[in-house]
């Protein structure tokens, strides 16, 4: 009886292992399929960080009661390897070798309307520290850059603003702003062609489709999982999933919008940037790194969330990089309290052919 009751619990957890993996599997597969085919189950990606954890403690059990076991579970982690290491990358130390003039540095931040001056003025402080060459902003008031032509004047910057997205750079501006038109509610993404060491680079500037989450319904969702009640979570599930794959649904178009610009331009540099409101296990962030190189992706290190407040720690803004670029650095920097997200400071220098 107890050997019976030993060989059961070992085939219940084996079948827990396996659709665990297969669960796994499944995130990554939908990172193939546009969420507009089914939005609801796109969102499922979401938990991919779940099923990961769930089987690398399946490594540990089996380990530790029946090690012949172990490789289910190793064999799971292996085959979705990359996708791990786009979530979670394993960068020992940035690569600061070889830098040289071709070098530029390049801030992606979503400031998130700030509505104070003390903000403001964190934000401007931020900026001249980072020294950067080329700073894409989200979420700028239309004043705010007008306001501060003395410090643009200072720091010999020239700027394009398109909405409340901002392409502020050292480099000269050789095109006026480029709109990417896509089904959007209300967010955008825009670009310009800048001079860069005499070559002619797009840089594009992206706030993607919001989840349009209002400060209520989010301490509605934190609610739910510090106090935990029934009808609430009911309640809240429901408008989650309705939010959150009708926003899922629009991003899949507006990254099909962006990869195909970057295509179309594949014989010159490309930098696409900003806050894409999704995470890397999901179709919007996969459909550019297929076609570009993720910097984090690249020199980060660990899971680098660049937005954590009210119970959401994720990694939603993304800088991509086209062949023409070696990537040195991509710090997330989490001392910057002056808006819901973190910048990204990356730091690029162009391949010599």
């Amino acid at each position: 009886m107890k050997e019976l009751l030993k060989r059961l619990t070992i085939s219940i957890l084996l079948g827990a292992n396996l659709c665990t993996i297969l669960l796994l599997w499944t995130c990554i597969a939908l990172t193939y399929v546009s969420p507009d085919v089914c939005p609801r189950l796109s969102l499922l990606t979401l938990a991919f960080p779940v099923f990961l954890i769930a089987d690398l403690l399946f490594i540990i059990l089996w380990l530790l009661f029946k090690a012949r076991l172990a490789w289910v579970p190793i064999a799971g982690a292996l085959l979705a390897g990359s996708y791990i290491l786009d979530y979670c990358p394993l960068n020992p130390t940035a690569n600061h070798a070889d830098t040289d003039s071709t070098t530029i540095t390049i801030v992606s931040f979503n400031v998130g309307h700030m509505k104070d001056d003390q903000q403001r003025e964190g934000l401007l402080t931020f900026l001249t520290t980072t020294d950067a060459d080329i700073i894409c902003l989200q979420e700028l008031s239309k004043s705010f850059l007008t306001n501060h032509q003395e410090w643009l004047d200072t720091a010999a910057y020239h700027y394009l603003q398109s909405g409340n997205d901002a392409i502020i750079t050292r480099l000269p501006i050789l095109s006026d702003t480029i709109s990417i038109p896509y089904p959007t509610r209300s967010n955008h993404s825009t670009a310009c062609w800048i001079d860069c060491h005499g070559d002619s680079l797009l840089v594009v500037n992206n706030h993607l489709e919001s989840n349009h989450l209002s400060p209520q319904e989010q301490d509605e969702y934190t609610n739910t999982i510090t106090d935990p009640h029934k009808e609430t979570i009911k309640s809240s599930s429901r408008m989650l999933l309705k939010k959150l794959s009708e926003a899922a649904a629009f991003r899949g178009a507006q990254a099909d919008s962006i990869r195909s610009l970057a295509l179309r331009n594949a014989n010159h540099p490309v930098i696409v940037c900003g806050d894409f409101n999704d995470t890397p296990i999901s179709y919007t962030y996969q459909r550019l790194a297929r076609q570009l190189h993720s910097a984090y992706r690249q020199t980060g290190l660990g899971p680098g969330f660049t937005y954590s407040r009210r119970s959401f720690p994720v990694r939603i803004d993304h800088l991509f990089y086209s062949k023409h670029w070696t990537c040195h650095s991509c710090h997330i920097d989490n001392t910057v309290t002056t808006s819901d997200h973190y910048p990204l400071i990356v730091r690029l220098s162009k391949k010599m052919h």
